[in-house]
């Protein structure tokens, strides 16, 4: 080989090796963030939250559950609106794109459980993927269509609970299956 040829192999290798360490940067980033989020529980998964930006808060005021809630919404500002939800940035598909966690509060949240949209934030556009009330979610490494899916769980004092599995469906979040268990007391001694 020539000097031309090493210095071409010897550039391809640095190239490659920096794409190699890059790839692995983003996995670890990836790896760091979280994936479950329960609030009853130290407010996991929302450590490091944020508040949302004009265009996720926008997308959350014109779903199904603000207009359900606008009578009480109606009477706050921006700012006291913005305060009603957590935000926290996750990535569900291997896109690199950045998506977020948002929980609510009262009067955007339950009585006997916490409200969750996953959003898509384009920066000049937010659009929700999912909305759902449970007590905690949780993102898993299973995929369909690229995206992660999304446990949801639910449970009652009295031992009822439920599991709800979502899948995204190329346009958005949709519920696969659902399954309810009932923990029966125990049987009293005679």
């Amino acid at each position: 080989m020539n000097r031309r040829d090493w210095i071409v192999v010897l550039f391809v290798c640095l190239c490659s090796a920096a794409g190699l360490a890059q790839g692995q940067t983003k996995q670890e980033a990836h790896k760091s963030e979280p994936s479950t989020f329960y609030p009853d529980d130290e407010n996991r998964g929302f450590d490091e939250a944020t508040l949302p930006s004009n265009t996720v808060l926008d997308a959350l005021l014109k779903t199904h559950e603000a207009k359900e809630n606008w009578d009480r919404l109606k009477t706050l500002d921006r700012e006291r609106l913005r305060k009603l939800f957590l935000v926290s940035k996750v990535h569900l598909a291997e896109s690199g794109e950045t998506d977020e966690v948002v929980l609510g509060s009262d009067p955007m949240s339950g009585a006997d459980c916490y409200w969750f949209w996953i959003v898509r934030d384009k920066g000049e556009r937010a659009r929700v993927l999912l909305f759902t009330n449970n007590y905690g979610i949780d993102l898993l490494n299973t995929r369909t269509n690229g995206y992660r899916e999304i446990r949801g769980v639910w449970s009652s004092a009295a031992g009822y609970s439920i599991t709800r599995l979502y899948r995204y469906d190329g346009s958005r979040y949709r519920l696969a299956y659902e399954r309810t268990h009932q923990e029966l007391p125990p049987k009293a001694k005679p």
